[in-house]
């Protein structure tokens, strides 16, 4: 008999929770067989069992909280461990053990009456959302003459035909779509809180919970003005305590440890993107390539490094330690905090290759799907608000790194350029330094070259 027994995925983690067992006490597992889904402070991961057996006793259940190293279950080969947690199962199989014995003689005869019931159902699905005159005709020849008199009765399920059918189109994280088959929760009901609409699991779960549901198909939703912001819906205010989640506690355990000890200061300069916009626009019409403005700071960021390598650095207490390598981190919001995944070797690879390591890791970062590795490591981190029309702001240092670049929102305003006033797109970038390990000229003149580099965008791509 061996020990199931918490796995340490990352320097920092301790501790990690059981989301859900996917096996039972008694079933058997094997290898390579996913076992249960651990909750870290980052992400949520399967783990895998390591040898073929039966799953014993479960020491840590589903919504328990365990210490790196603590035993989660045993895991056996005869399934004698299987017996300890028979006797909490019995409850259940005691039903089931009756009924199988009277079911067995009742559903042959109950088979053929409830097929032809489940078989019109799917049919229905499909083409209900997309004609409603046709079933009627269709139906017809492909069914006995005594099925098309019962149409009525399956009428009224027509009114969870669409939503379950529209399900395969709604856009949502695969965990979304796995918590929604699980907890029954129709997809198409549920408000996105993600990027674009996109349902993210803890919108199904606010919904199992009978949080707010999107609003009508039919419904129209409220006008605004061209060019003005759609505000978010209104939520029902309620007085509760929310329980801190392994990310959120850690993220509070991290601005602690960075904003007091370490002495923060900032640095802001305007940048003119107007030629980089166009760049990026070319880029998209000859490249076909989903390049955002972001893109190109990371790689500006990661080549102003190479002339200033005293900012891609850590200061450790007894030393200034630099990077001979550039990893840059990614702030990316989540519905639980901010998570860094991080581009290695940004300085090596071009936009395009960025924009699309990028998406990749920001989508699996928003559904807790990222490895260790793709989140730990950096030397340089990178925020950007100016998807929100933030025009400036200050970030705080992700440690160890010793500093911080917060991108503002691209803004077309008028400015003097050789005597006459244009209209020019500028942006805010400030930095936040360990003033430990950088020094305020030494910052400055980093911001100066990756001005640079913004302004002369063609400098990006050779």
């Amino acid at each position: 008999m061996s020990e199931i027994i918490m796995p340490k995925m990352g320097d920092a983690m301790t501790e990690g929770k059981v989301v859900r067992w996917y096996k039972k006490a008694g079933e058997p597992v094997k290898k390579g067989e996913p076992l249960l889904e651990i909750e870290t402070d980052k992400v949520n991961l399967d783990l895998e069992a390591e040898e073929d057996g039966i799953l014993g006793e479960i020491v840590v259940e589903e919504g328990a909280t365990a210490e790196v190293g603590a035993t989660l279950a045993t895991l056996g080969g005869d399934g004698a461990p299987a017996k300890k947690k028979a006797k909490p199962e019995q409850t259940s199989p005691e039903k089931s053990e009756e009924t199988p014995e009277e079911k067995p003689e009742e559903k042959p005869e109950e088979k053929p009456e409830e097929k032809p019931e489940e078989k019109p159902q799917p049919k229905r699905q499909e083409k209900g959302s997309a004609e409603s005159a046709a079933p009627a005709t269709e139906r017809a020849p492909g069914k006995a003459p005594e099925k098309p008199r019962p149409a009525p009765a399956p009428q009224p399920a027509a009114k969870t035909e669409p939503s379950t059918a529209g399900d395969r189109h709604v856009r949502s994280s695969p965990l979304a779509r796995r918590m929604a088959k699980e907890l029954g929760v129709d997809l198409g009901s549920v408000r996105g809180s993600g990027p674009g609409g996109r349902v993210v699991a803890e919108d199904v779960k606010q919904a199992a919970e009978g949080g707010a549901k999107a609003p009508p198909a039919g419904a129209k939703a409220p006008s605004a003005p061209a060019g003005a912001p759609l505000l978010p819906p209104p939520a029902e205010l309620r007085a509760e305590s929310v329980p801190l989640s392994a990310m959120r506690r850690t993220i509070a355990k991290r601005l602690v440890e960075s904003l007091g000890p370490i002495p923060h200061f900032f640095l802001t300069i305007e940048a003119d993107v107007t030629e980089l916009q166009r760049m990026r626009e070319q880029l998209g019409e000859i490249a076909g390539a989903k390049v955002s403005v972001n893109d190109f700071v990371v790689r500006a960021a990661a080549l102003a490094i190479h002339h200033h390598p005293n900012v891609n650095a850590s200061f450790t207490g007894t030393a200034i330690e630099q990077h001979g390598e550039v990893h840059v981190g990614i702030a990316v919001a989540t519905p639980e905090g901010l998570i860094t995944p991080v581009v290695r070797n940004a300085d090596r690879k071009s936009v395009v290759e960025i924009a699309a390591e990028v998406r990749d890791l920001a989508g699996r970062a928003r559904n807790r799907r990222l490895r260790p590795d793709e989140y730990q490591g950096s030397t340089f981190t990178i925020s950007n608000l100016g998807m929100f029309g933030i025009e400036e702001f200050t970030a705080i240092i992700n440690p160890p790194n010793a500093a911080i670049l917060a991108v503002g929102a691209a803004v077309a305003k008028p400015v003097v350029v050789e005597g006459k006033i244009r209209i020019r797109e500028r942006m805010k970038v400030t930095m936040s330094c360990d003033h430990r390990a950088i020094d305020g000229a030494a910052g400055a003149e980093y911001l100066r070259t990756l001005k640079v580099y913004l302004e002369q965008p063609l400098r990006l791509l050779v």
